[in-house]
């Protein structure tokens, strides 16, 4: 039967204690005993190092069987899909039974409730709604909780800020890009962070750094927690961190068994190395998947967090295999420029990156915009500018060019993931002015 936890023995509560605190030892037989009802088998038994000789698969095996080909069950039992972009127009689409969406909205039942939501928490939802999984995902985890959820999906900015004044909701859920877009709009309208009725956020769909964190925590006043998923596993919900340590996200490992190897080729990596992201769905019925690439780097870590949970943690997504840049022979991950840039408080949330392609060539421009209210001793924009390549180098070992623009210039994340990187091969630049400023700097 499932419960809340709320009483003083818990700093944190927990939509599912039993298996949210279930000692390791007892999860590895779980574990092993639904693998093998699963139908998997090494020729052993079933552990988590006899996987690492069982093949894997990847979001290649899923379009080749678009749409119906890796199905588990018969067609009728199917009740949902949801999917991602993929190639030729057509999406990455995931097959969901009744079964799939009850566990489905567990999970993000679970993640609710490690932000502090509980029955009659009022969780405005601003994650859009359609075959993208984050805004239905969130809504059925929310009723499963028992709380009220508020439908808003993406855009509308002005209408948010209204509902958020109006309903007063403790928690929010959307992308970080978009938070930082909703503080700014919220601001405007004269609510401060102060002033507002959000305890928590609950952000995913895109990597974010710390620095980012900080940026929302300080633009909302709030805890800004993080929370991972894809389609492809279930959805929202495979992992997300609690109020109290905020320090990684907690695997719901009792359903998907998590491994990290090494993204060339495919070995095992440690505990604590970063390393591509695989899992196996213990409990799916549509669609279960075996030894899944997800193509997300981040490493693992395994003890009892201060909350009560003895769930293994994964650390925030440091980046995408297919996100990575090479300039001029230099692995670049978007993340990594973000930390740099956002380290400087002198320097706006938004931001793009522009990979220039002009006469032949590949270089990175950094494009930002300065914070309106600038921090007491702020230099001039050329030592701004300066500093932020100098920090560029130091982190990447990669010459860097930051552009300077004007405020509003970056484009704003209104619906859907934020777009941090676009390519200039010609014509007009991307961000307004960045012809004109893209050769200032340093040497």
């Amino acid at each position: 039967m499932l419960a809340m936890r709320f009483d003083n023995d818990s700093p944190a509560p927990m939509f599912e204690p039993d298996a949210e605190s279930m000692p390791a030892e007892r999860r590895a037989v779980l574990q092993a005993g639904r693998l093998t009802a699963a139908g998997v088998s090494s020729g052993a038994d079933v552990t988590l190092e006899a996987l690492a000789d069982l093949p894997t698969t990847a979001k290649r095996d899923l379009w080749e069987a678009y749409p119906f080909g890796l199905l588990a069950v018969p067609r009728e039992q199917v009740v949902a899909v949801h999917g991602s972009s993929g190639t030729g127009g057509r999406p990455t689409l995931v097959s969901y039974s009744r079964g799939d969406i009850a566990l489905w909205s567990k999970m993000c039942a679970r993640a609710l409730a490690a932000a502090g939501a509980g029955p009659g928490t009022i969780v405005h939802n601003a994650y859009g709604y359609g075959l993208f999984t984050g805004g239905l995902g969130i809504h059925q985890g929310a009723i499963e909780l028992g709380a009220l959820v508020v439908p808003v999906s993406g855009g509308m900015t002005a209408r948010q800020v209204t509902l958020i004044a109006d309903l007063k909701p403790q928690i929010l859920t959307c992308t970080p890009s978009y938070a930082i877009r909703l503080g700014e709009a919220l601001a405007e309208a004269g609510l401060t962070g102060g002033g507002l009725s959000l305890r928590a956020g609950v952000f995913g769909a895109e990597p974010w750094t710390q620095e980012m964190r900080a940026r929302i925590n300080d633009l909302l006043g709030i805890r800004a927690l993080d929370i991972y998923g894809l389609s492809e596993v279930i959805g929202p919900g495979v992992a997300s961190e609690c109020i109290v340590a905020a320090d990684g996200l907690h695997v719901n490992e009792d359903h998907f068994l998590v491994e990290t190897v090494d993204p060339v080729t495919g070995d095992p990596v440690p505990d604590g190395t970063p390393g591509e992201l695989t899992f196996s769905t213990l409990t799916k019925e549509a669609m279960p998947l075996l030894r899944y690439r997800t193509g997300d780097i981040a490493a693992l870590r395994r003890g009892t967090c201060a909350c009560g949970r003895t769930l293994v943690k994964m650390s925030k997504v440091t980046g995408r295999i297919d996100d990575m840049l090479v300039i001029r022979g230099v692995n670049v991950y978007p993340s990594e420029v973000e930390r740099v840039l956002l380290a400087e408080l002198e320097v706006a949330p938004d931001y793009l990156l522009v990979v220039d392609e002009r006469d032949g060539g590949r270089d990175l421009i950094a494009c930002c915009e300065r914070v309106t209210e600038r921090p007491a001793g702020s230099g001039s924009e050329g030592q701004l500018r300066a500093a932020l390549e100098h920090g560029l180098r130091e982190a990447l070992g990669l010459r860097v060019t930051v552009a300077i623009v004007a405020p509003g210039a970056v484009p704003r994340t209104e619906v859907g993931k934020a777009v941090r990187v676009r390519r200039w091969a010609g014509g007009e630049p991307p961000v307004p002015g960045l012809g004109e400023r893209a050769g200032e700097g340093t040497p």
